[in-house]
């Protein structure tokens, strides 16, 4: 995440656990990796964008700097962008599958029954908060679609209406409907800041979805509270976790599924091989349904998906003759791992921007593929010497065998004489 071309970490942090973290952090960490754990740990003040309520006017803004953007260098790629003229984001439409966006672009208060949906619009393209001054979108000029699927994250009433994979296949083929209709314009990235289980009907729609030709983001799972989904995966993550499978649409190979980067989240999100790119997940300055600025705190897959829908609409914008697949690479080919998908907290590594911006993905794929691929073991050479060798072996072995035998003979032939 720095704007040189040096070599770039791989994210080992964050496979630490809160409690080892203090001791772990001490090692050496490089790169990009030290600067995102020095600058998340160095968390906003202010409401909670969950926990503020829609008629509340009492807490309305937020102290402190945008940890998360820095950590990913957003305002050197947005630098980026206007330098070429283009404004972050422009040209791109991010359709948030959500509990509702209503609201985020504005300061009036907005009813809706859960602050999810707003809180992750925000952190892709609020407005920054103007006094005292914190940037806030990652891509402020994409446009934002609102296809609302649920009403609450976790079941707090009987009338709530809770992620479920069904109404996601409606929200998901909706959207494809307008695709292969001509709506929603050329460039489409799709974010599902959501976990639900599989469903045919759910894959279905991904499939057509992705054909369609839009970049779909999802999050790859947050661990659950107990009795929740994915079942049994609540408290300490177990030796050998892997979710992939489970959770859902993040468990399908054309969808980007984004884990968390940030040290000490590992208590909060699911390990899983399925994860492809990972961001902050915390310490985002967003918008709240009361039109204030709210923070995002506890780690979630649900706002680094975001965060990686926001760096992948301010990039598009920058490549506009990059097709969602071209895209797709260019993200995780930057991103500050090995080239591999190697891990499953992180994937490829942490969404880079100004990487991502700047970077020639052909070149750059072939520098990784030549510093990745395993060293072979020498030819064995001829041996030029074989010939002679084998030789002076039986000379030796003749010229050894009559010394033995003259030796032999030297106490009878003393005795003639």
């Amino acid at each position: 995440m720095r704007l040189s071309r040096a070599p770039r970490a791989v994210v080992t942090a964050v496979l630490l656990t809160a409690g080892a973290a203090a001791t772990a952090v001490a090692a050496p960490v490089a790169g990009p990796v030290a600067a995102l754990t020095a600058q998340v740990n160095a968390q906003p003040t202010g409401p909670d964008c969950l926990g503020t309520v829609h008629d509340s006017t009492d807490e309305r803004t937020v102290k402190g700097d945008n940890a998360a953007n820095e950590a990913m260098h957003v305002e050197q790629a947005q630098a980026l962008a206007r330098e070429g003229r283009t404004k972050p984001g422009q040209g791109v439409t991010v359709v948030v599958v959500d509990s509702g966006i209503a609201g985020y672009a504005g300061t009036a208060a907005v009813e809706l029954p859960s602050g999810h949906g707003v809180a992750v619009a925000g952190i892709i393209a609020g407005p920054d908060q103007p006094e005292p001054a914190v940037q806030v979108g990652i891509a402020p000029s994409a446009t934002l679609v609102d296809r609302r699927f649920y009403d609450s994250p976790q079941r707090q009433q009987e009338t709530d209406v809770v992620p479920m994979a069904a109404n996601l296949a409606q929200a998901l083929g909706g959207i494809a409907a307008e695709r292969e209709g001509g709506a929603l314009g050329g460039r489409v990235v799709v974010v599902v800041p959501a976990q639900v289980p599989a469903a045919p009907e759910l894959e279905a729609q991904v499939d057509r979805l992705v054909r369609s030709g839009v970049l779909l983001i999802a999050a790859s799972g947050d661990r659950p509270a107990e009795g929740g989904f994915p079942d049994g995966y609540d408290g300490e993550a177990k030796k050998g976790e892997d979710a992939a499978r489970l959770v859902w649409p993040a468990a399908h190979p054309k969808v980007i599924a984004v884990g968390v980067s940030t040290p000490g989240s590992r208590s909060t999100v699911l390990r899983s091989s399925a994860i492809d790119l990972a961001a902050p997940g915390t310490g985002a300055v967003s918008k709240a349904r009361n039109g204030g600025w709210c923070v995002v705190g506890e780690p979630s897959t649900a706002w680094a998906a975001a965060q990686v829908a926001g760096v992948a609409a301010l990039v598009w914008s920058m490549h506009p003759d990059e097709d969602a697949d071209q895209l797709r690479t260019r993200l995780e080919q930057t991103a500050s791992g090995n080239g591999e998908p190697s891990s499953p907290i992180t994937g490829y590594g942490v969404v880079q921007p100004v990487e991502a911006i700047r970077r020639d993905v052909a070149e750059m794929g072939t520098e990784r593929k030549e510093q990745i691929v395993p060293a072979r073991p020498p030819r064995a050479q001829d041996d030029v010497l074989a010939g002679a060798r084998h030789d002076a072996i039986w000379w030796g072995l003749g010229g050894g065998a009559a010394l033995v035998v003259l030796l032999m003979l030297r106490p009878l032939l003393s005795r003639r004489t």
